[in-house]
């Protein structure tokens, strides 16, 4: 016998011809031609070197070498269906892992309590949290389902699916006694902004904020981070309502109205809707989004 190596679409099509004993048979249900089937057996029969058929005026007979590839061909064909059907069966089930990546910052403050209700209507999923703020990581199917803030107007990348949750707000925070110890609207005041990622005093966002007088301090380029850093009374910043009005010790600095800035999306890959644990994952963060809607838009 020849060094070769078998295509599962060549047994199959064996399979086929045994089962049908007619070429033209076994083309009908294979969906292709007559010449097509006639070929590849012949090919099939070249790279084995062994005739697997007899042929006559009555159709295709396996022979004896025939009657031995069909022995373990029939194995092959049983052990892929039980993978088809056990892994069809995994995709049906509320069961399984799932893989979830976003901000430390929605990690804290919403997902971990949601995924305690989450766990309680499904005890057999379990789930794995990936803090990141990489929107790419479904492409390289890295994680299942990633939650993310996009802001202006961003949209997430062509190839992956999913939907806009809601339009999140911001406003500006500090500690009470922050506020009383620093006046921020002095002239020459001595509070300061938590600073970002610039390397000026007076960058756009201080500009286009009431308090367009109060320089930024340091390099804080973390929404975590800068939440610890207003708690810490190191200064005043921008937060997400949802975090800032949740902080002990933090408030919301008097005269200062939300402003929507933020977009919260919920993303997968294509490959991945219908699989039963990742519906129902996405049905309910829909649901929780929308049930605590009121605490993102700061109202």
């Amino acid at each position: 016998m020849q060094n070769s190596t078998m295509r599962w679409g060549d047994l199959r099509l064996f399979l086929e011809l045994v089962r049908k004993g007619s070429a033209r048979a076994a083309a009908a249900t294979m969906d292709m031609s007559h010449s097509t089937v006639v070929r590849r057996v012949e090919r099939l029969e070249a790279s084995l070197g062994v005739r697997l058929f007899d042929r006559d005026y009555t159709g295709y007979r396996p022979t004896s070498a025939g009657e031995t590839l069909m022995s373990s061909a029939l194995r092959a064909e049983e052990a892929i269906l039980t993978a088809d059907r056990q892994l069809h069966g995994q995709d049906a089930l509320l069961k399984g892992s799932i893989h979830v990546t976003t901000s430390d910052i929605l990690a804290n403050y919403f997902l971990t309590t949601e995924l305690t209700r989450f766990g309680e209507l499904y005890p057999e999923i379990e789930f794995q949290i990936s803090v990141s703020y990489d929107v790419f990581d479904l492409t390289r199917r890295e994680a299942d389902v990633a939650l993310r803030f996009l802001g202006g107007d961003r949209n997430p990348p062509e190839d992956l699916v999913g939907r806009k949750l809601l339009r999140a707000s911001s406003c500006y925070y500090a500690t009470r006694q922050y506020l009383e110890t620093h006046d921020l609207s002095a002239k020459n005041t001595t509070a300061r902004w938590i600073g970002w990622d610039d390397d000026e005093p007076y960058p756009w966002w201080v500009k286009d904020s009431q308090f367009s007088n109060v320089p930024a301090h340091g390099h804080f380029n973390n929404a975590m981070l800068q939440a610890f850093a207003v708690q810490s009374e190191l200064g005043i910043a921008s937060l997400p309502c949802f975090v800032g009005d949740k902080i002990p010790g933090v408030i919301r600095i008097p005269g200062c109205e939300p402003f929507p800035n933020y977009d919260v999306w919920m993303l997968s890959h294509p490959d991945l809707r219908d699989a039963a644990r990742h519906r129902a994952f996405r049905k309910f963060l829909a649901e929780s989004f929308e049930t605590r809607k009121s605490e993102f838009l700061g109202v």
